[in-house]
């Protein structure tokens, strides 16, 4: 008898339900229950490794061989208990399970004691000769070695053959900011733009390098417009074509940001209609709403917000400084590499950022402005010329001087 699968049922305020599926003699399946007493979903995940370990244990006594576990079973599996715990967000199961697809053929046919280093190099390098994106080739390599690292810990093999493989470097992109002339246009329009929710996505992303999925998120509960503060504390995921609310993922991204008196200003305004667009819905207002959100008050969805702005970026007529069009994500970018150039200290920057340090905001924007080296010479040299009062100067003889 092998388990396949384990899952928890949840039975809501009644506890959870450890769920084993096998294939009996005739290659039916079959399941097994058993109800757990943990009260939370941590807690019964693992009850309920436990007992599917000790079920498995119990039919190799019996004489009972479980099968050989292909590759992609045993990943699969993986997943299907990363997502039962709830240890990782919707969207990276969303994730992790566009790259099961890579992982399965040739390599994923193999039993979990045919993998070795040289087969999975082999499957990396057809990966990059097929033509996928390093960072893909990473995720779908990263998801792999994740799980042989589980069945390396659980006893399922004895080493994790994966240590050594080699893999693609991801080339480094350089932030696509909106220099001088560019923001100044974007800032044009957004004075004379309608007060509606994208045109105030745009500007809290151009203020105060806040992401989409934090713009999106943002609640009325959160804005302070007395002390000029914004609270990230939610966030809108994205899980295929579904949104979630979720919590800012770092302790760095659970951040205040300041704004300024203009912002605050579209804001209140935004507040006005809000309050006014409910009114004449029949419905009461609430520090729960969205800042962005529609007047039934979902939020807006975070693609929606930069396929607006792909529009918007499209007229304008608006190039990043790598030449290409800016995304809505650019302004993040725009935000912090002007900061940076204006003299903002890094530290600021990678706090108002949500950063998890200065230095990952210096290994960004430290070169993003491409006119900073330039000013960086000039000041230096400034420096050096700069004769201090006072100071004689003595004129040295060489051995060309006239005698």
């Amino acid at each position: 008898m092998f388990y396949s699968s384990a899952y928890l049922r949840n039975r809501k305020d009644r506890g959870f339900i450890g769920v084993l599926s096998y294939k009996d003699e005739s290659g039916k399946w079959r399941k097994r229950e058993k109800t757990l007493k943990a009260k939370g979903k941590r807690d019964a995940t693992k009850e309920l490794e436990k007992w599917h370990d000790a079920m498995e244990a119990e039919a190799a006594h019996a004489g009972i061989l479980a099968p050989s576990t292909t590759v992609i079973e045993y990943v699969s599996r993986y997943v299907d208990t990363l997502e039962a715990s709830g240890s990782i967000e919707r969207s990276t199961v969303t994730v992790y399970r566009a790259m099961l697809k890579h992982i399965d053929g040739e390599l994923g046919s193999l039993s979990l004691e045919e993998l070795e280093a040289e087969n999975a190099q082999a499957w990396v390098n057809a990966m990059v000769t097929d033509g996928y994106a390093a960072s893909t080739v990473r995720k779908a390599f990263n998801l792999l070695k994740a799980a042989m690292t589980n069945a390396e810990d659980t006893g399922r093999i004895v080493k994790n053959p994966l240590r050594t493989v080699k893999l693609p470097k991801i080339p480094k992109k350089e932030p696509n900011a909106l220099d001088a002339a560019q923001r100044a246009r974007l800032v044009s329009f957004l004075e004379v733009a309608a007060p509606n929710p994208v045109n105030l996505g745009i500007r809290l992303a151009l203020f105060t390098g806040m992401r989409e999925g934090e713009i999106c998120g943002l609640q009325w509960r959160n804005v302070d417009l007395e002390s000029g503060t914004i609270k990230i504390r939610t966030v809108i995921g994205r899980d295929g074509g579904k949104t979630y609310e979720k919590e800012p993922k770092t302790g760095g991204s659970r951040r205040d940001v300041p704004i300024t008196s203009s912002l605050a200003d579209a804001l209140r305004a935004r507040r006005a209609d809000c309050a006014r667009e409910r009114l004449e819905a029949g419905l009461p207002f609430s520090n729960d709403l969205y800042v962005l959100g529609k007047v039934d008050g979902s939020n807006l969805a975070p693609h929606a917000l930069w396929e607006a702005w792909k529009a918007i970026a499209a007229s304008l007529g608006l190039v990043g400084t790598q030449g290409k069009a800016p995304t809505f994500h650019d302004l993040r970018h725009t935000f912090a590499t002007a900061a940076i150039s204006e003299g903002v200290d890094v530290k600021s920057v990678s706090s108002i950022l949500g950063h998890t340090n200065a230095a990952m905001t210096l290994n960004i924007y430290a070169s993003a402005d491409p006119d900073a080296k330039r000013r960086a010479a000039e000041t230096v040299s400034g420096a050096m010329e700069r004769k201090p009062e006072g100071a004689r100067i003595i004129r040295l003889k060489t051995g060309t001087d006239d005698k």
